[in-house]
């Protein structure tokens, strides 16, 4: 792996973005943005790959998909008006990325102090793009929007299906109940609407009864035994748990029009941030691609579908900008 292989793919997004090195270099870094936002991409990437493979195919497919995905993300919290983002910062947070406790890694959660959420100088009420052009680190975003608010953080509990984020790194939107929720440490209680902690699986949890689990460790080796709808594998170590041996097996992650759901006695997931459509895998989809929020294709993690049309739901995957938000 080379890192600067990606120099060319990211400096050419800080142009289409229409912040080229030049113009975003600043005096807090050596290298301006550009050269900070590689190293950023790299180590974020690198990491996460040593971490766990199977979540670099679930999210972007490729690690070079991820650099490319992360350096145009960083180039753009940089170059947001008022951002607290800076080619210092993410080069100290790129230098600290190696030290991340790979599980909180995964989930977002206990960054090194130097990968915090940064703060910018906007107030609650103005108009924002990225978190770190706000005061409070959070700007709320609707999907399908380009274009927020500086707000206060959600809390526990808060709905989240009107935002794209639940905030900085400690709250996750649950699909189940459309709430900002905590992740379920071991030993925690968890059901379909409180996710365990990666490298944990919820034991107990009963939908029919609403009856909640208790977060145990999930089985972390090819054959150890596991239950389908209970204590499972580690999908993060690339294990899925096969409802006719219950045993882990690998992972079918499929790219594509590969097919998803249950297959082979396993739950197979679909790589590149994809939607399990009709039994087959739609990958997310790269900046400048069609997407729908309701009908898929999805965009690629980090990358937003925006949508122009009022009422509609499909639109183009974008890499967040605040261009269009003054």
């Amino acid at each position: 792996m080379h890192r600067l292989t990606l120099a060319a793919p990211i400096v050419s997004l800080a142009f289409a973005l229409g912040c080229s090195p030049a113009n975003v270099t600043t005096a807090d870094g050596e290298g301006g943005a550009a050269a900070a936002c590689i190293d950023l991409a790299f180590a974020r990437c690198v990491h996460l790959e040593s971490c766990s493979p199977t979540t670099v195919q679930l999210h972007y497919g490729d690690v070079m998909t991820c650099e490319s995905v992360f350096g145009a993300s960083c180039l753009a919290s940089i170059a947001a008006p008022s951002s607290g983002q800076t080619a210092a910062s993410e080069e100290a947070c790129a230098q600290a990325i190696a030290d991340w406790n790979c599980g909180d890694y995964i989930d977002n959660q206990n960054p090194p102090p130097s990968c915090a959420q940064r703060t910018g100088m906007l107030a609650n009420g103005a108009s924002c793009a990225v978190a770190a052009q706000c005061q409070t680190g959070f700007c709320a975003i609707a999907p399908g929007q380009a274009c927020g608010v500086c707000a206060a953080e959600p809390k526990p509990g808060d709905p989240c299906d009107q935002l794209i984020t639940c905030g900085r790194m400690t709250l996750v939107c649950s699909a189940a109940t459309s709430t900002c929720v905590a992740y379920a440490q071991e030993g925690g209680s968890c059901a379909p609407g409180q996710p365990c902690v990666s490298g944990f699986t919820c034991v107990g949890a009963d939908t029919n009864t609403g009856a909640a689990g208790t977060c145990k460790p999930a089985a972390a080796h090819q054959d150890d035994p596991c239950s389908f709808t209970g204590a499972g594998c580690d999908l993060f170590s690339g294990l899925a748990c096969n409802a006719a041996t219950s045993q882990c097996g690998i992972a079918q992650v499929g790219g594509a029009g590969a097919a998803c759901g249950l297959v082979a006695d396993q739950n197979a997931p679909c790589a590149s941030s994809g939607k399990c459509v009709a039994g087959a895998c739609v990958a997310g989809q790269p900046v400048g691609a069609p997407c729908d929020l309701v009908a898929g294709p999805p965009c690629l993690a980090l990358l937003r579908c925006i949508v122009t049309a009022d009422g509609a739901t499909a639109g183009t995957c974008q890499v967040a900008s605040a261009s269009g938000c003054m």
